[in-house]
């Protein structure tokens, strides 16, 4: 058995988990940001102020470190999934889309599936545990996703599994 462990070890290497869309949401504020001191910049221009003064470069700083601060905060709160289903089509949806599994065949979502591959068969605290730990080429989703997205997502997996993922196959 300890073999088998390495070798699927060996076989499938652990991909890094997503953390969050924060670097997107920083992206795009980045760009709003610069749009709109582009914008300043240009009205500056034309309306006759001096740019190189003081006062115009402190503003200009001042102006810039606030609104990428807010702009930063704003994208950390947006970019936490905050539903299981939201969690799920952020974090998992990419390998178990509708509850299938793009990866491996037959290893569903679905209670016949989980009872047939899932270690520890078809109970939450199997589920939980293949969350917070992966298996071959799922990544284990502890120290990424809260303690109580971990819960959220074993009660919702375990529901869907017998509801919407029922026929997955």
């Amino acid at each position: 058995r300890r073999s088998a462990t390495l070798q699927s070890v060996t076989m499938y290497a652990q991909l890094d988990a997503p953390k969050s869309n924060t670097k997107k949401y920083l992206l795009i504020g980045s760009v709003c940001l610069n749009a709109v001191l582009a914008a300043a910049l240009c009205f500056s221009a034309f309306s006759g102020n001096s740019l190189a003064s003081p006062a115009m470069s402190s503003r200009r700083g001042v102006i810039t470190g606030v609104t990428a601060g807010v702009a930063g905060m704003a994208g950390a709160r947006m970019a936490r999934a905050n539903t299981p289903t939201s969690i799920f089509e952020t974090n998992c949806g990419a390998c178990h889309q509708g509850g299938g599994n793009n990866i491996i065949e037959g290893h569903t979502l679905s209670k016949t599936a989980m009872e047939k591959y899932l270690d520890g068969g078809w109970n939450k605290e199997a589920i939980e545990y293949q969350i917070r730990n992966g298996k071959g080429p799922m990544p284990a989703w502890e120290g990424v996703l809260s303690e109580e997205e971990i819960k959220a997502m074993t009660d919702w997996i375990y529901e869907q599994s017998q509801g919407a993922f029922k026929d997955v196959n």
